[in-house]
């Protein structure tokens, strides 16, 4: 991960130190409100099996399992600012953040609940500057690609916090418009971990969806 981090560092300076200010490219800022799916959250965190047993007396009396449900993810909001250096290159950053909300606790050999039901609330936050390339224009169509590497902090309603690195990748993204307004569709992947001990997301925000204001 941190090889990954480094490489889109350096790739995001260079485009910016090589790049030269051209005329003639329309407007240079560009600013994208947007929501990215959870697929990642929804595997990950996903509600467990509901263990309903059809002879619970044949299980010891002090039997009892642990389960999570009623989850809910609110996907991937973001927004992002763009600065267009040329035809090509548009240099900028982005702010993500997500919720994810479940209630877990233990239940008995009947299903019934056993102690207390607890209600976890967890919460993503993803900074990061960013690179995009603009290979295509035409007509209202635009097609590119890019990356971002940057921080990720994540928070839960118990007080605990952890950080650890974060890159985007976006393979393709489609912008449909002409003028100020515009809207776009990406194909990419989110990701943010400490090892392989400490995964916050791994090939999260697959699709996402913006709409976006230029001048």
């Amino acid at each position: 991960m941190k090889r990954l981090f480094s490489v889109a560092l350096f790739l995001w300076i260079s485009f910016a130190a090589v790049a030269q200010p051209a005329k003639d490219i329309g407007q240079r800022h560009q600013l994208r409100i947007g929501w990215g799916d959870a697929l990642f959250e929804a595997l990950a965190f996903g509600n467990s099996p509901s263990h309903q047993y059809p002879n619970p007396q044949a299980l010891p009396e002090d039997f009892s399992i642990h389960e999570r449900f009623n989850s809910f993810y609110t996907g991937h909001f973001f927004v992002a600012y763009g600065y267009r250096i040329n035809k090509l290159v548009r240099v900028g950053g982005q702010m993500d953040m997500e919720g994810i909300f479940w209630e877990e606790g233990d239940f008995d050999r009947s299903h019934r609940p056993v102690g207390p039901i607890i209600k976890q609330r967890s919460y993503n936050l993803v900074v990061m500057p960013s690179v995009r390339l603009e290979y295509l224009h035409r007509g209202i169509v635009t097609l590119y690609s890019g990356a971002g590497a940057g921080m990720h902090v994540a928070l839960d309603n118990a007080g605990g916090s952890a950080f650890s690195p974060a890159l985007n990748i976006n393979i393709l993204g489609v912008q449909l418009g002409r003028g100020h307004w515009s809207g776009g569709i990406e194909l990419g992947a989110l990701f943010a971990l400490n090892g392989a001990s400490k995964v916050y997301m791994l090939g999260s925000r697959l699709l996402s969806f913006s709409l976006n204001y230029a001048w």
